[in-house]
């Protein structure tokens, strides 16, 4: 059905949407003014949760749809919006149970019962996909083979999907998921570009698509995406941690080789002066000023050295030979601008995205009572290649993660022991530890310093 022909607010208020006028009101969502602009008036309806999810959902705002439609009944409606909303928010069990009865959302469910490793569920709602449906059958086996383990056959399958439609988003998607899997990062960027271009645009494959960019250094494509997610929904967390990242990747970018020339150089400033061969009065006057390294003797200028009682031209002339066998020259530390201090940094990135506004609605939480294992992971706001590898792990909760063991986590792919520190780091702000090992033990809050503790926040 054409996006121009689909009524928007009829639909919303009905409230008998079926998949197939859910993806077709998505569109016309997306291409024309008024129907984004009944969209929108749904959104904001709180009078009615169905019509307010429904709004949500349409407007790609899918975990603000599941939490509005929780509590909504399981009426058919109800039960269609919340169970796609729940396939996109990375709940495929709770989309399973939502879909199994509505009409039309066949594929939706063989993805989220193969998600949950259900492969003869995935089978069964496969089975009931028409001729006429090839390519959504072609992907719905495919997905019931993921779930059996037999991963080179599912990709046959998704390939042959993506054959008989080339604009099949979800067998694009995960298909571009598995080399993504696989470390095949040019033909996961390449099926992600293609998943990203149907429409409506899987918010998933923009994301992944993103992490991957940012990992080949590519920081401007990947941040041009997380605004793209951003613009249609401005609460996206996860798109609003990786915004966050990919601009400080970009103002603090690591150098690789000037970092091992800083390493060569600091080694070397950190070499005692005794290592040198130096006259008794050069050395006793170095002593007595307390300089003990190269490092202490390039921040001092000629006319430091020569002001001192003793020190004559020649010991001059001695310690500038020295120093220069290393490329060193007196007065040198101190010509150096200082490089921005991670304070400095977190505090333009907070002035940018108001990072400090949301951890206060992290301390709010928690200050009132709240369980920090029930936080979504995100809360912990991770870097980008930590954040991935918790996804590869689907783990949604602070209790989640803190449920597995150092082991487990390690089987992600990229988890290593910077990752792996971070997550320890971040459990043991809130009071947790991994599964095995013992939380830190709580501090006293100090009376004098509440308000010192709230301006140190995390912002990372």
């Amino acid at each position: 059905m054409p996006p121009t022909t689909v009524d928007v607010a009829a639909l919303l208020e009905s409230q008998k949407p079926s998949a197939a006028d859910l993806a077709a009101a998505r569109n016309a969502v997306r291409d024309v003014r008024e129907a984004r602009a009944a969209a929108e008036k749904a959104a904001a309806d709180t009078g009615s949760a169905v019509r307010r999810g429904m709004g949500l959902y349409l407007l790609g705002r899918a975990r603000a749809a599941v939490a509005t439609l929780r509590g909504a009944g399981d009426g058919a409606a109800v039960r269609a919006v919340r169970g796609l909303a729940s396939l996109e928010d990375g709940d495929p069990a709770g989309a399973a149970a939502d879909l199994a009865t509505v009409a039309g959302a066949e594929t939706a469910l063989a993805t989220a019962r193969a998600l949950v490793g259900d492969g003869d569920g995935a089978r069964a709602a496969a089975g009931k996909l028409g001729a006429d449906r090839k390519a959504d059958a072609l992907y719905a086996e495919g997905m019931a083979l993921e779930a059996d383990g037999r991963h080179l056959d599912a990709r046959a399958k998704l390939e042959a999907a993506v054959a008989a439609d080339p604009a099949h988003a979800r067998a694009l998607f995960h298909l571009a998921h598995m080399h993504d899997l696989a470390g095949d990062d040019e033909k996961a960027i390449d099926l992600y570009r293609r998943c990203a271009a149907v429409e409506p645009t899987y918010v998933n494959a923009l994301l992944n698509l993103g992490v991957l960019l940012e990992d080949h250094d590519r920081f401007t494509e990947a941040e041009a995406l997380y605004r793209r997610v951003l613009a249609a929904d401005p609460t996206h967390e996860r798109a609003r941690l990786y915004l966050r990242d990919v601009v400080a990747a970009q103002t603090m970018y690591f150098d690789e080789e000037s970092e091992r020339k800083e390493d060569r150089r600091a080694q070397v400033l950190r070499t005692p002066i005794s290592e040198f061969e130096l006259s008794v009065r050069s050395r006793n006057c170095l002593a007595k000023m307390e300089i003990k390294t190269l490092g202490d003797l390039v921040r001092k200028s000629e006319a430091e050295l020569l002001a001192y009682k003793n020190f004559g031209e020649t010991s001059l002339q001695e310690i500038k030979d020295i120093l220069a066998q290393k490329g060193l020259r007196l007065g040198m530390a101190a010509e150096e601008v200082p490089a921005a201090s991670r304070e400095d940094a977190e505090a333009e990135l907070d002035a940018l995205f108001g990072g400090a506004d949301d951890d206060a609605d992290d301390d709010e939480d928690l200050a009132e009572g709240g369980d920090p294992r029930s936080l979504p992971v995100s809360a912990l706001r991770m870097s980008v290649r930590t954040q991935k590898c918790i996804e590869e792990l689907e783990l949604e909760t602070v209790g989640d993660l803190a449920d597995r063991t150092e082991a487990e986590l390690m089987a992600s792919k990229n988890m290593g022991k910077t990752t792996l520190d971070e997550v320890r780091k971040k459990l043991a702000g809130l009071g947790l530890a991994l599964k095995g090992e013992t939380a830190p033990a709580a501090e006293p809050a100090d009376e004098d310093e509440g308000d010192d503790a709230e301006d140190e926040d995390d912002g990372d």
